[in-house]
């Protein structure tokens, strides 16, 4: 006896539901158990805080909870190499990836073990801080052409200070020589902290730093701000010139954050955990709270995203050949 045609449609159907219930079975999965965010630094710091911050507001999203683990190391590369590798890639284990992990790190350090490209599937990008140059109070400039000019009259005379070799302050310094063409004496620090008293002090002429860093200097008159390197002003000193507005739109100096997985997460885990994370980052008040701590929103998700990531990468690769700037941990 051949098959009916409702025979037909009822194999159909429940060849389609038996479909449907093998993808959804890693998300049901998924929503049953807490989620991890890898902060591939020490608790505490900017990088630390953008991470609990979108655990938290991610977590009432959900309805479930996301918890932050610090696993800092090299400069971030143990903790964002831990993700890459994670098994099984369930969405379980996320990472909060920045610019030193993704950017400056792999375009210098020879023994970074995971590829940007390949390693991670990149869900948002959640805020960013455009690094700026700010310059003691007695510092004869008041603007960023003012400083050019000071530093092309009188060549490796201007002491700014760095956070050392690889940070995004030092990278910054490194930029500005190669794009400007003018020599700077870049002094090393052991930290951002000695930078800034020194700075405040006029034991240094200038340094790269996030306004967030140094808005209550530079509030106070105790620094000027002369330019932030980014795309437009930032929301933390809206009075400071951006890349664009000081004729240098490719100056680009910025730290950035967001969320990413490993590869091979299950297609439907990726999305709804994109989906929440997009309401996430476009909801007033969790932009209010960036804001409120010194950072710039900064939302984009998918494909987007991860075509930023890999611009921003290759300028730092580009920048890191052209200077010569490699490191080996």
């Amino acid at each position: 006896m051949k098959p009916s045609i409702f025979s037909n449609r009822r194999s159909i159907i429940q060849g389609a539901a038996a479909v449907t219930l093998a993808s959804l079975a890693p998300l049901r999965a998924f929503a049953q158990q807490a989620s991890r965010i890898v902060v591939p630094f020490a608790a505490g710091a900017s990088n630390d805080l953008v991470g609990r911050l979108m655990a938290d507001a991610l977590g009432k999203k959900m309805n479930r909870s996301f918890i932050v683990e610090n696993r800092p190391g090299a400069g971030s590369m143990l903790g964002t190499q831990y993700v890459a590798q994670s098994k099984p890639a369930d969405g379980q284990t996320l990472l909060l990836c920045a610019t030193a992990s993704m950017g400056i790190l792999p375009a210098i350090n020879k023994s970074v073990r995971y590829s940007v490209d390949r390693d991670f599937t990149f869900l948002v990008r959640i805020a960013s801080s455009p690094f700026g140059l700010a310059v003691s109070k007695d510092f004869p400039a008041n603007n960023f052409a003012d400083f050019v000019r000071a530093a092309k009259a009188k060549p490796g005379t201007i002491r700014i200070g760095s956070a050392g070799i690889g940070a995004l302050d030092y990278m910054g310094a490194m930029m500005l020589q190669s794009d400007l063409g003018i020599e700077l004496n870049v002094i090393p620090y052991k930290g951002m902290a000695p930078v800034l008293n020194d700075l405040q002090g006029g034991h240094i002429d200038a340094c790269i730093v996030s306004p967030g860093s140094i808005r209550p200097m530079v509030q106070d008159g105790k620094v000027k701000m002369l330019a932030v390197f980014g795309g437009r002003r930032s929301d933390v000193l809206p009075q400071v010139p951006s890349s664009p507005e000081i004729g240098h739109p490719n100056l680009r100096v910025e730290n950035w954050w967001g969320i990413a997985g490993p590869a091979g997460m299950p297609a439907a885990t990726t999305e709804a955990l994109r989906a929440a994370m997009v309401q996430v980052i476009n909801d007033p008040e969790f932009i209010k709270s960036l804001q409120e701590k010194g950072f710039d929103p900064a939302p984009l998700s998918g494909d987007e995203f991860k075509k930023f990531v890999t611009t921003d990468l290759n300028r730092w690769r580009n920048l890191s050949a052209k200077a010569k700037i490699s490191i080996e941990e």
